[in-house]
């Protein structure tokens, strides 16, 4: 199966390998540290036959930071990643720079990658703050014009004392159901608000 994934990276010179506990899918947790959650999520998920296109998205924010970042999650996927048929990883570049014009340039980069019946998933976590709704856009757009399926969309947490990272309070969050909640609202169809929210009970009814 073709996989593409779309992983913002960040900014920041910061990364450090650490154990990313799940909460949620468990069976996406990997046993080691690592720099990216994401890498222990695909060793864990693809399998011999899978092509694997991933867009590492890099801000320019005036210094390398980005692209040595991409570079890093590169030379950890090589690593930790069981052998596939196909995997090609092709950083996507764009400017600091919340107007229009970005979002636009963006939008239409992100659906270009995008392949007849594949899978989609994105890590979330770093980027700038507009960059979760173009990728889920996008995977929308997927979903909807090129008949892809939804793989994982995942989050990674840290908590901060005093700018300070808690030792051990890192955890991965498994958000798929976050992203087909919003796929759900935007393709319900209701003769009125109050029947939809009804709809919306029912589907998270235990």
């Amino acid at each position: 199966m073709k996989k593409i994934v779309f992983v913002p990276v960040r900014m920041k010179d910061n990364y450090e390998k650490v154990h990313w506990p799940v909460s949620g899918n468990t069976s996406m947790e990997y046993s080691a540290p690592l720099f990216f959650g994401l890498s222990g999520v695909l060793a864990n998920t693809v399998k011999p036959e899978d092509e694997l296109f991933i867009y590492p998205i890099i801000t320019n924010s005036g210094d390398m930071a980005g692209k040595k970042n991409a570079k890093i999650l590169e030379d950890e996927l090589k690593l930790v990643l069981p052998p596939v048929k196909k995997i090609e990883i092709s950083p996507i570049e764009c400017e600091f720079d919340e107007g229009k014009a970005k979002f636009k340039g963006l939008f239409k980069y992100l659906i270009k990658k995008l392949q007849q019946g594949a899978e989609l998933s994105a890590d979330i976590t770093a980027g700038t703050k507009s960059l979760p709704l173009l990728i889920f856009s996008a995977m929308q757009f997927g979903e909807k014009f090129f008949d892809c399926s939804i793989g994982n969309v995942i989050y990674q947490k840290v908590v901060f004392k005093d700018n300070v990272k808690v030792q051990g309070s890192e955890l991965l969050y498994d958000i798929t159901p976050l992203y087909m909640l919003n796929s759900f609202t935007s393709t319900i169809e209701s003769s009125s608000g109050e029947t939809a929210v009804a709809a919306v009970e029912a589907l998270f009814k235990d």
